[in-house]
């Protein structure tokens, strides 16, 4: 039954549909929603749907390379799972799920400060590439103990989020 529900979605707009039903509402909309007017999560969208995938006809496609390399890194898919927080509110294995799901398409895993699952467990579940997704705390010594556990758990690089000097109300969540 799951998978005839996941393989009936074909665009995101589906799978947004079929999440908002499996969801409690709350949770739905913290993610699906934004902060605030959710002016930025609308200009997003807006700018997005300027964006067309034309196919090409009679053009040899056997030798496809979607790869690039970051951080010194060579990927398969010039995309990264972003920091998200909160993921086992969203579905059982939360970042762990995410972060094989990364591994097994071949791209980089990013975990957020505010993840459900710790540093070390994700690292020990996942042997592809990960980043960890850290702000700038008021607290330095949680910082470094963050950072600490990063090098010994072999993460690749940080990943500063500098433009949360307060946490955003989202509206649709309260």
């Amino acid at each position: 039954m799951r998978k005839r529900r996941i393989n009936s979605c074909h665009n995101v707009m589906d799978f947004r549909k079929l999440a908002e039903k499996r969801l409690p509402a709350p949770m739905f909309h913290y993610i699906d929603g934004a902060a605030e007017d959710e002016w930025t999560y609308k200009q997003n969208t807006s700018a997005f749907e300027n964006y067309e995938l034309v196919p090409r006809f009679l053009v040899d496609v056997e030798n496809i390379d979607t790869s690039t390399t970051v951080l010194g890194q060579k990927i398969d898919w010039p995309f990264i799972c972003s920091p998200t927080g909160y993921n086992r509110l969203f579905h059982h294995d939360g970042e762990i799920g995410a972060a094989r799901a990364a591994d097994r398409t071949g791209t980089i895993f990013c975990l957020s400060t505010i993840s459900t699952t710790t540093i070390e467990d994700v690292a020990g579940a996942s042997d592809g590439p990960k980043v960890f997704q850290i702000y700038v705390l008021r607290d330095r010594g949680l910082s470094q103990e963050y950072i600490d556990r990063c090098k010994e758990a072999d993460y690749s690089a940080l990943c500063l989020t500098v433009d949360v000097p307060v946490n955003g109300r989202r509206k649709r969540a309260l």
